[in-house]
């Protein structure tokens, strides 16, 4: 009795270490878009940049590039710092990630910002003062396939021409 307890016992630590050794597996898989898609509809507390930032997660980009907060912030995934308020539980990656391709589109987003106020934070601005975020404010006058133009009221001239892969969030002014 005694001993088939002890195989018993052996037998369950083998069990335990197998499935820690799956999960182990399963996180190792995961990526950063698959734990944003799970927590959407939620309420996430991110670090960007450096900067605070909280909002309802309304969408995660089919690209995994950009989340949107509260359905008016773009933000760039690689700038984020910390986060807080995703989902712990593992979803299967392939079927988060599918639901993330078949989600919305970075680009067609912005082009619906078309003539709207936005401030823009981007990687190279120049602080505007000390201690404050570098943020671009103006219109969205063109969105190109890599770039958006901002009409920050000085004329045609003046406009200017910002690269998206130096785009850190993007908020619309409501």
């Amino acid at each position: 009795m005694a001993a088939q307890a002890s195989v018993q016992a052996q037998l369950d630590q083998e069990v335990l270490a197998e499935a820690a050794d799956l999960a182990q597996a399963q996180w190792s898989d995961m990526t950063l878009a698959a734990r944003f898609s799970e927590a959407q509809g939620g309420w996430v507390d991110l670090a960007v940049s450096s900067v605070r930032v909280v909002g309802v997660l309304t969408h995660v980009s089919a690209s995994g590039e950009f989340i949107l907060l509260s359905g008016h912030t773009l933000i760039r995934v690689s700038c984020i710092d910390l986060a807080r308020g995703l989902p712990r539980g593992l979803a299967p990656v392939t079927e988060a990630l599918a639901r993330t391709r078949i989600g919305f589109r970075e680009g067609s987003w912005l082009r619906e910002q078309w003539g709207k106020q936005v401030r823009i934070r981007t990687q190279g601005a120049t602080l505007p003062g000390p201690g404050e975020a570098p943020e671009l404010l103006g219109r969205v006058a063109a969105v190109g396939r890599d770039f958006i133009e901002l009409d920050n009221g000085g004329g045609l001239e003046q406009r200017l021409v910002i690269a998206l892969g130096s785009v850190i969030s993007l908020r619309v002014v409501v």
